[in-house]
């Protein structure tokens, strides 16, 4: 085993703890993914088959407030991301709302097939527009919202027609490396993080939410992104990108941490291959190193073609959604408004 070298950064032996908690999880999931080719649907299907009933899908779509559809603007609806919730990021349209504009939001099973979302959000904004066919519809998305939102509107059958802007706040738009250690995901949001709701309950409430799904979507070069990016951008639709720089560990942090991993996985049964591959998941795993990504997300796969105004800041990926008062969240919000707002 290795030390920590005195002095060593707190952040980083969270990291490291993280990191070698995915590598065992990894390893110890892999008879699963032979299961996952077997049977009909295989078997994260078949669980949900048995348990999910109509009832528990009614919580999740567009909800906008009636009474108040004459506010002028577009109607704005915040779209959240892996593992989340619409009031976990509804302080994105603060400053929004409070200049007056009509503010809803878009729930989903938040760990489920992204296409899923995508076909859902089209059937409400769908809905919307026969109601109310004056109105544009603006979409503020934080992380995988924004996957939701383009397999949307960027697909020729999915597009309601009435969405006129995009702001996407920290996109996997070209996936993430942090979902091929999502494995923990479930058991955060469900067990630890939660309080309330009997054991079956927060079973049930997991298997609703999707069990692995959109990790899989998220991971580069998916099958989900590759045929999503295969698209251009909806030419009637604002795109605006906001990126986060504020990673959590320095370049060589990173390095310090591959070479005490492969000293420590040399004493282990993984293969030489199973170390090498790794390494280079490490290596490539800009998602959290400070200039390079937002903690969960890499800059450069955040990035996306045909869209001009995109922008970096140094906000991580999850406090950018908090409702504080740092500098630089109020900065987003402020920006968020301001292409809301725009012409």
């Amino acid at each position: 085993m290795f030390c920590l070298q005195p002095g060593l950064d707190v952040r980083l032996m969270r990291f490291i703890l993280i990191v070698s908690w995915c590598c065992s999880l990894a390893i110890a999931a892999q008879p699963l993914r032979a299961v996952e080719l077997t049977g009909r649907g295989g078997w994260r299907n078949w669980l949900r088959e048995a348990t999910v009933e109509p009832e528990d899908m009614a919580q999740f779509g567009v909800q906008v407030p009636h009474a108040q559809e004459a506010a002028p603007g577009p109607i704005v609806i915040v779209i959240h991301g892996f593992n989340s919730a619409p009031d976990r990021c509804q302080a994105l349209l603060k400053v929004a709302c409070e200049e007056g504009a009509l503010c809803g939001a878009f729930a989903y099973p938040n760990d489920y097939h992204v296409a899923w979302a995508a076909e859902r959000l089209s059937k409400d904004l769908k809905q919307l527009a026969r109601r109310v066919p004056e109105r544009r519809v603006a979409l503020v998305t934080h992380s995988m919202g924004g996957l939701v939102a383009r397999a949307c509107i960027e697909d020729p059958a999915l597009d309601p027609g009435n969405v006129s802007k995009l702001v996407m706040v920290a996109p996997p738009s070209t996936g993430s490396r942090c979902a091929e250690y999502a494995a923990g995901a479930d058991l955060w949001e469900h067990w630890l993080r939660r309080t309330e709701g009997s054991p079956w309950r927060r079973v049930r409430d997991s298997v609703v939410d999707g069990l692995g799904e959109a990790g899989a979507d998220l991971a580069p070069n998916s099958v989900f992104l590759t045929a999503l990016n295969e698209r251009p951008r909806n030419p009637h639709v604002q795109y605006t990108i906001l990126l986060g720089s504020g990673g959590c560990v320095s370049d060589e942090e990173v390095q310090w941490v591959r070479q005490r991993m492969r000293g420590a996985l040399a004493y282990t049964p993984v293969s030489t291959e199973g170390i090498d591959e790794l390494d280079k998941s490490l290596a490539d795993l800009e998602e959290i190193v400070a200039g390079k990504g937002d903690g969960l997300v890499a800059i450069k796969r955040g990035r996306l073609e045909g869209v001009p105004d995109t922008h970096v800041l140094p906000f991580s990926h999850i406090a950018v959604a908090d409702d504080t008062d740092d500098p630089v969240t109020c900065r987003v919000q402020r920006m968020i408004a301001e292409r809301i707002a725009a012409e």
